[in-house]
């Protein structure tokens, strides 16, 4: 028992994981005995919202010249960042819950490791032994997690509340009539949001006019928007 609690703390790396398990352990102990936390910190990102597609819409005369570089810019796939917090499960467990199991991997690998491996000597060097635990201890956290992936859908986790855009005011990037389909751009706080929109009575509406959104598309891919009655727009 002595050597267990001895090998707890020493040598470095298992420290450094023993006490942010302690730590995990006094949250999750405060969680369950007071109820607060449950709603933990998640990151804020939606995985399950459908980046819309670029539309380059047709425009007649010197608007077409003019905006046909804004049109036609190509929407950007996510980044490796977002990818790998997506690989992780990030947004569709909760943040808290990931954070503990990575941790958890990565201390019973610290104490496996540094029971194989003398990095006593290595004085602080011996942290870097955590880098290749901590790769490991990513693709643990990610088969462990995925069965939860489900159970959280189903009782309704969604990570970020869902934005409602019905009433929202947007700039049209994109000439829309008819059945054609374009985009317009939506400030939600200080971040831009691009959708799909569509003319709800087909009326033309030019690049550059404000919209408010009337209602979703059946299938969700597109919004229907109104030209804006409004100062802006004359």
């Amino acid at each position: 028992m002595g050597d267990f609690l001895y090998n707890l703390m020493h040598p470095l790396p298992n420290a450094v994981m023993t006490v942010i398990m302690a730590i995990l352990l006094v949250y999750w102990l405060f969680v369950f005995l007071s109820g607060v936390g449950l709603d933990d910190p998640d990151l804020g990102f939606d995985f399950d919202v459908d980046v819309p597609d670029a539309d380059v819409p047709d425009v007649d005369g010197e608007m077409e010249s003019v905006d046909s570089e804004h049109e036609a810019a190509p929407e950007k796939s996510p980044g490796f960042f977002m990818k790998f917090l997506h690989f992780v499960n990030v947004g569709r467990v909760p943040f808290m819950f990931l954070f503990s199991t990575l941790k958890f991997f990565m201390w019973i690998g610290s104490l496996i490791t540094t029971s194989i491996i003398n990095v006593t000597s290595w004085g602080l060097l011996s942290l870097l032994i955590l880098i290749p635990i901590a790769m490991i201890a990513v693709l643990c956290t990610k088969y462990a997690t995925n069965p939860m992936v489900k159970f959280f859908k189903e009782i309704g986790y969604r990570g970020e509340e869902e934005i409602d855009f019905l009433g929202r005011s947007g700039k049209m990037l994109s000439s829309i009539r008819d059945e054609k389909i374009g985009t317009a751009e939506f400030i939600i706080g200080d971040n831009p949001i691009s959708l799909n929109v569509k003319s709800r009575d087909g009326t033309e509406i030019r690049y550059g006019d404000y919209v408010v959104v009337m209602d979703e598309s059946d299938d969700k891919k597109y919004y229907m928007v109104d030209k804006e009655i409004s100062i802006r727009n004359m």
